[in-house]
């Protein structure tokens, strides 16, 4: 799978990377902090309350507080790791157009990615960091966190 994403996106995403740089793993992912679900009302509002507990944590100025929420719009969002940095970067519909750098951090800034409890439809892990914050995201497989933790470690 890992292949097939860094191939799908590899137009959008090549552009973003220094020279030398060297792509090593793309991630479809939505951030926690950013998560809405389907539908409106009193259901889906509470829904989104619970998804959103705990998308975030370590206080202000620490590198989870810095990662984006989301963009909206019609865009894939990617979790990007390269030999060097780990990225989120949005595509647009048009995967041929190059996408939207709009965080990134050194890899040793990363210390590791934890698989979270499933409540919803999709996957949920939480990418930790080195000053001991962390944001949660979902992607729609375990497998896609299994390969995220062998880049960033466990």
């Amino acid at each position: 799978m890992t292949e097939t994403l860094m191939n799908r996106y590899r137009q959008a995403v090549q552009p973003l990377l220094e020279p030398g740089e060297r792509l090593v793993d793309v991630a479809k992912v939505v951030p926690a902090a950013g998560a809405e679900g389907i539908g409106d009302g009193a259901g889906a509002a509470i829904g989104n309350a619970l998804a959103r507990i705990g998308a975030v944590t370590g206080e202000s100025g620490t590198i989870a507080r810095s990662f984006p929420k989301a963009e909206g719009g019609v865009t894939t969002k990617l979790l990007v790791v390269t030999d060097r940095r780990t990225a989120f970067v949005t595509v647009g519909p048009d995967v041929r157009k190059v996408g939207r750098l709009l965080w990134h951090v050194p890899r040793t800034l990363v210390a590791g990615v934890e698989r979270r409890p499933r409540l919803q439809a999709m996957a949920r892990f939480r990418l930790r960091f080195a000053d001991g914050s962390a944001v949660s995201m979902y992607t729609m497989r375990r497998r896609t966190i299994e390969a995220l933790a062998d880049h960033l470690g466990r």
